[in-house]
């Protein structure tokens, strides 16, 4: 460690580590795009939402910024329909704020920051800003918790045929023994997969956490954070910045599946029955007491799934429903394409599932002229077009259901076999319901429905404090400590204070290369660093002062008391990273964040200290002719190091 050319790997270090955080202090451009819808608006309601804008930009976005926006205080022109904002700092929170505060003004789903020429060229364009969490910059938190009982009883549906096939194979005289011993093999797997373990539980709410994360992208929400809580069999979403919380609430909870159902055979016996009651309950002057008028008033008055989950079972026991079908609510608008959605009539059904939503994909909503509605156009899979052209081949007559969630939106008759792998679902959707259900198609139903466990919210205003208090902490921490160490080893302490800048600079331009989102304990965990790099530092230099003060010279002095401190500062190190490692794999949310930050300190520690503070050191005293050393504090002691 004697050539000056050693300290090329350093500065290498240093050139890729600056660059990788040049995006977090450059100057920025952020498009705020304008939805096309607002141009044909009437000119008072389009200065209504520029002034809404504007006042919000007066009082918060742009206040204490520094941040610039054209044009200001009008409507962009038509032919380029978005704002342009520029200055340092702009992060995911304020993003998010200002597309969803200005909801009737902004297309949240097209705005977009521009990135570096930095982040084109390491990263193709996407960003490498260090992620501020939640407890950073303000949002809503939320904890999902999977209800696995409906899951199962969904399975049950799906293979409800087939048991009732497999258990008539079983009771059957006239089987062979090799059918029987086949068929219980199968009806063994088939109840096997209805309980669920704990690894298959964490399999399914790995899945749901897939759908979610593919919903908040396809919503422009920037950064995110979607975890499992293995603990609770629950799915925890971060999302900085979100205020408009009822509709992310939806989009996260919607459990809505889509799936074909094969109604009961003409002359649709259980069916004729309910109607039949009513008609006699209506004939009598008491539609109040009509199971229709019942069911109506529960989702009026808004009652849970469970309850109209009750009612329907309810309805199979009171006409003797055979476990083979089970009853639904067909749903419809009334005369008037703006009026409520409602159950209407009830329609029985297969319990078996004909057609899921796994074997649709690409669907695209579309409005129907010749109808005056809007309907879902999809594309069928391969084996999902294949199921489809059987079932449609072998039930020629049969009502083929199109059920939307526990709602029957559609009920066609199958008239002809349909090949080709494309289909459409036609009803009576508004616009955003068929928006909402091609999504279904497209993204994929969450495998299991989700309630709310938790949900806290933290203003913006709590972020920028914890910044500045972070910031403070930080800051203070660091000059304190730089000031200490020059105090108690002069120029040792100097070098000391060298590698710590150092060392933190790296650790950060790790961090956001690994796209880790910084939070309150990831600021604690690199103070902490800070001071394990300091104490390395003292411990090499209490070993150098102990062979200065044995009479060594300078140079041998330094060589030694780095060899003399190496295994001490290694297995100090270690032992801490062994337990920052655990904390990882056991830990969840704060304490997983602490550890990561805590465990690549203590890497960027090893190569600093190590490495660094020693190549510096002898440079000192080796090229730079320094031939003394004084490695005790400021008016104590006089011992100093000396070349022979």
């Amino acid at each position: 460690m004697q050539s000056y050319r050693l300290l090329l790997l350093p500065f290498f270090i240093l050139v890729v580590s600056f660059t990788i955080l040049y995006p977090n202090f450059a100057d920025r451009t952020l498009k705020v795009v304008v939805r096309e819808d607002v141009y044909s608006l009437p000119e008072a309601d389009q200065k209504t939402l520029v002034s809404g804008l504007f006042d919000r930009w007066e009082k918060d976005y742009g206040k204490s910024s520094g941040w610039t926006i054209e044009p200001k205080g009008t409507l962009p022109p038509k032919e380029n329909p978005f704002y342009t904002i520029q200055g340092r700092f702009i992060t995911s929170a304020k993003i998010n704020q200002i597309s969803q505060e200005n909801q009737s003004l902004v297309n949240e789903s097209k705005n977009k920051l521009e990135p570096t020429w930095i982040e084109n060229m390491i990263r193709g364009g996407k960003s490498l800003s260090i992620k501020l969490g939640l407890d950073l910059q303000g949002g809503m938190r939320v904890v999902l918790k999977g209800d696995f009982e409906d899951y199962t009883s969904k399975l049950r549906d799906l293979y409800a045929k087939e048991i009732t096939e497999l258990n008539l194979t079983l009771n059957n005289q006239a089987a062979k023994p090799e059918e029987k011993e086949k068929a219980k093999n199968r009806l063994s797997e088939i109840e096997s997969s209805f309980y669920l373990s704990p690894m298959r539980k964490i399999v399914e709410l790995e899945k749901a956490k897939m759908i979610i994360d593919n919903r908040l992208t396809t919503q422009n929400l920037t950064e995110p954070q979607v975890r499992i809580q293995k603990e609770q069999d629950a799915i925890e979403v971060s999302l900085p910045g979100v205020s408009n919380s009822a509709a992310i609430l939806e989009i996260l909870q919607n459990t809505e599946t889509v799936e074909y159902r094969l109604e009961e055979p003409n002359p649709f016996t259980f069916k004729s029955q309910i109607a039949e009651n009513e008609r006699r309950m209506m004939d009598l002057g008491q539609r109040e007491k009509t199971d229709i008028y019942l069911f109506q008033e529960l989702v009026k008055n808004k009652a849970g799934k469970k309850a109209q989950d009750e009612f329907l079972a309810e309805l199979e026991r009171k006409y003797n429903i055979p476990k083979d079908y089970k009853v639904y609510a067909m749903w419809a608008r009334g005369n008037s394409a703006k009026s409520t959605l409602l159950p209407r009539s009830f329609v029985v059904l297969e319990r078996k599932i004909a057609l899921s939503g796994n074997d649709m994909t690409n669907a695209q909503p579309s409005y129907n002229s010749n109808s005056y509605g809007w309907m879902v156009s999809f594309t069928l899979t391969p084996n999902g077009a294949e199921k489809f052209f059987d079932l449609t081949s072998e039930n020629r007559g049969r009502n083929l259901a199109i059920v939307w969630g526990d709602k029957v939106i559609s009920n066609p008759v199958i008239n002809d076999p349909i090949a080709g792998g494309r289909a459409e679902i036609s009803g009576s959707f508004s616009e955003q319901e068929a928006i909402r259900l091609a999504n279904v198609i497209s993204e994929g139903a969450l495998p299991i429905p989700l309630s709310v466990l938790e949900m806290r919210f933290i203003g913006p205003t709590l972020g920028i404090e914890s910044i500045e208090v972070g910031v403070k902490a930080v800051a203070i921490g660091f000059f304190l400590v730089m000031v200490y160490m020059i105090f108690y080893y002069r120029l040792g302490g100097f070098i000391a204070d060298l590698s710590l800048l150092v060392n933190i600079i790296i650790l950060a331009a790790l961090l956001t290369l690994m796209d880790f989102t910084l939070t309150l304990p990831g600021i604690a965990g690199i103070i902490l660093t800070a001071g394990m790099a300091v104490d390395a530092n003292v411990i090499i230099y209490e070993r150098i002062r102990e062979e200065i003060e044995e009479g060594r010279a300078l140079s041998i002095a330094v060589t030694r008391g780095f060899e003399n401190a190496f295994w001490t500062i290694m297995d100090a190190n270690v032992t801490t990273l062994i337990a920052g490692i655990l904390m990882i794999r056991l830990g969840n949310g704060p304490i997983k964040g602490f550890a990561i930050t805590l465990c690549w300190g203590i890497v960027t520690t090893l190569f600093t200290s190590l490495f660094l503070s020693r190549l510096f050191m002898e440079l000192s005293v080796n090229r730079m002719g320094i031939h003394h050393l004084n490695l005790r504090p400021f008016f104590f002691g006089k011992k100093e190091g000396k070349h022979a």
